[in-house]
């Protein structure tokens, strides 16, 4: 009686953190099955076995990625069906949690040693590797660093109701950062925004919302319309008006059930690529034409 209890349990919170019923009842979402159409394209190779983020390469169609805690502070260039390309070793820096990386229009990589599990870091920092060290000669000297704080922590760690401070997604936008946290404590993800610019920043509050599943990925489409963020199993779209990034503009919900899904990147503004833990790479791609096909590199 007991085993069939915490199984219906168990199935209980999967539906709950899976579905996307809740969210389309409470927050408006549209759902996104109808919308969207999801296939396999490849498999990571064996050398990003902990793949995290994922970013596409300035004017080429492959996209980096890089493993998190622990992993070897490097940069793996890959195509879309895993076929590695490239190793981009960045001595002189340190691999304590990645968790995600972005680009800039300018070529310029920003990777997020921001995992923070126990919410006792005071260490958290984004990592700038400008575009000539990505296309050339590696120059450890050259990288530059955000080392940062949230504005509204300030024990560390905070008692368990308040470990909301765990970060595993950002993207690039207008000269900012924006970050999504990882709802461990209330279930409700926090959008931080703070400067670009290297040296000491404070992510900054900018909005708030309660979604069913904790958010391990983002990213913006090429043309700064819409914005997706990744939790496991499910994909949430939101819409960009006048520039502004907030959770005011909510799309659709994808349930894509690809296992646990850590990585998702735009390659195009109707294309986005995610990838599992298990290594396997799928393309989600918009059924209908609302989104010119712009590639994102």
């Amino acid at each position: 009686m007991l085993k069939a209890k915490l199984l219906l349990f168990l199935f209980g919170l999967k539906i709950q953190f899976c579905s996307c019923g809740g969210d389309i009842r409470h927050e408006g979402f549209r759902r996104g099955r109808s919308e969207y159409h999801v296939t396999r394209v490849g498999t990571m190779p064996a050398v990003a076995n902990e793949n995290s983020g994922l970013a596409t390469a300035s004017g080429k169609p492959t996209f980096w990625t890089h493993n998190d805690s622990g992993g070897k502070p490097e940069l793996y260039e890959v195509d879309e069906k895993g076929l590695l390309l490239r190793t981009l070793a960045l001595p002189g820096i340190r691999n304590r949690d990645w968790e995600d990386i972005s680009r800039d229009s300018r070529g310029n990589l920003y990777i997020g040693d921001t995992g923070n599990n126990t919410n006792n870091r005071q260490d958290l920092v984004v990592y700038i590797v400008p575009e000539r060290i990505v296309n050339g000669p590696v120059d450890s000297t050259a990288i530059q660093a955000i080392s940062y704080r949230y504005e509204d922590q300030r024990v560390f760690p905070p008692e368990k109701k308040d470990r909301n401070f765990d970060c595993e997604a950002f993207f690039f936008h207008q000269d900012s950062l924006y970050l999504f946290s990882k709802n461990r404590g209330d279930r409700t993800v926090k959008l931080y925004s703070m400067s670009a610019r290297p040296g000491n920043q404070v992510a900054r509050v900018q909005d708030r919302l309660p979604l069913r599943g904790m958010v391990t990925a983002a990213d913006i489409s090429p043309d700064r319309k819409t914005f997706a963020v990744l939790t496991y199993g499910k994909v949430f779209f939101f819409g960009v008006e006048d520039g502004k990034i907030n959770f005011r503009r909510s799309l659709s919900c994808l349930k894509v059930g690809r296992g646990q899904v850590e990585g998702l990147v735009f390659v195009r503004n109707n294309e986005l690529l995610l990838t599992n833990e298990k290594g396997k790479i799928f393309r989600i791609t918009r059924k209908s034409g609302t989104y010119l096909a712009e590639k994102a590199y």
